[in-house]
């Protein structure tokens, strides 16, 4: 029995889809779990595979979103790395390894904003604030 379509909110990663990053699509299904119980995608039209966490600093992590959300307050403020292991009672290595996920992925973004939208660094900097207010207006 083929697999029943419903709108999820899931983009395809892949590139050479015609459908790359168009999130409420009917191509996007279900289709079973991987071995550490993480949700596996399936696009039906390019065919590939893939997890929620594509191109997000939890891809490949053993951490749940809760516990890299933690380390990552502790890195806003300011606790060092071996602080921030002790706290959270996590290796050394793996705050390392969140530290440098989450700064690639920081990255990515700020080249995106400041290179292909051609805007400056104080332009930017607003938007993220004003983005941080409405979020607050909206989650209250």
């Amino acid at each position: 029995m083929p697999k029943k379509r419903r709108r999820l909110d899931v983009k395809c990663p892949n590139s050479d889809c015609r459908c790359f990053n168009k999130k409420g699509l009917m191509n996007i299904v279900k289709n079973g779990k991987k071995q550490n119980g993480t949700l596996n995608y399936l696009c039906k039209e390019c065919g590939k595979q893939f997890v929620r966490t594509k191109g997000t600093p939890l891809y490949h992590s053993k951490l749940s979103k809760k516990e890299v959300k933690n380390i990552c307050n502790h890195f806003v403020e300011k606790n060092s790395f071996r602080g921030v292991a002790r706290t959270t009672k996590h290796s050394l290595n793996a705050i390392y390894r969140v530290a440098n996920k989450v700064g690639l992925h920081c990255e990515k973004i700020d080249e995106e904003f400041l290179i292909d939208l051609n805007l400056g660094t104080v332009e930017a900097d607003e938007m993220f604030s004003f983005i941080k207010k409405r979020r607050k207006i909206v989650t209250a």
